[in-house]
């Protein structure tokens, strides 16, 4: 199931879901007609630039990160398991963002200053949205669309889990990855997982990351854009990712 759906490689199969996502790649082409070469190479090099990240970070996520957790444990510092889970978020989600954002502002004909002021705000967004969704995967996403809890029965490294390891006793730090290692199906079970990182602030502490690092990127980009109409939606649009329920 995804997003409260079943997904296309079980209503069509896996070569043709296979096949589609591959072809999406190349359905937003942007019109470039009137560019210089040079203009139209450097768009190039951004858009494959960005899909090399988004595969490199999904394949940093399907291997997994449980070869770091047993050292976490003993000394109780994840600052390695932190920076690689955020890596992951930024090449699949944050890179990408940031590709799209900076085309765009070529296109709009921004300075380099501006092209890249632009990108690392949507970067910052991308990285936003993802540490968003792993919050939303412990508290539960509006018309249920995924299942609460969904990473946890999966035995997913996700940044919430990574915090509370840093912040539970070593006692609750083995509990804690003994509990997602075996992949928990029982509710009663994900609730107590859940429940132990709200006890420790786990949390609420990557909601308050998600949302400093946009604001962060926000003060960066403020002074570089013009007020307009669009720079409203910009600003609106980082304020929606932090706030979103679904």
């Amino acid at each position: 199931m995804r997003r409260g759906g079943p997904t296309s490689h079980l209503i069509y199969g896996e070569p043709l879901a296979i096949n589609a996502g591959t072809a999406a790649y190349f359905l937003c082409e942007p019109q470039m007609e009137g560019l210089s070469a040079e203009t139209k190479v450097k768009i190039y090099e951004l858009y494959f630039d960005g899909m090399r990240a988004g595969h490199a970070g999904q394949a940093i996520d399907i291997d997994g990160l449980a070869a770091l957790v047993p050292e976490a444990i003993d000394s109780g510092d994840v600052s390695e398991l932190e920076r690689r889970v955020l890596a992951i978020h930024r090449l699949k989600t944050a890179v990408p963002a940031g590709m799209a954002a900076r085309i765009g502002a070529i296109l709009g004909g921004g300075t380099n200053v501006q092209v890249d002021g632009i990108g690392k705000f949507f970067e910052a967004v991308g990285l936003a949205f993802q540490i968003v969704d792993d919050v939303l995967n412990l508290r539960g996403f509006k018309g249920d669309l995924k299942a609460k809890g969904e990473d946890i029965q999966q035995g997913k490294l996700t940044l919430p889990v990574i915090k509370g390891l840093g912040l539970l006793s070593k006692k609750d730090r083995r509990w804690l990855w003994k509990m997602l290692s075996s992949k928990p199906q029982d509710p009663e079970i994900v609730a107590k997982v859940i429940g132990k990182l709200e006890s420790v602030g786990a949390i609420d502490a990557c909601a308050r990351e998600a949302r400093e690092c946009v604001e962060k990127a926000w003060l960066r980009l403020d002074p570089l854009v013009a007020d307009s109409q669009y720079k409203v939606m910009f600003r609106a649009f980082g304020w929606y990712v932090l706030e979103r329920h679904y």
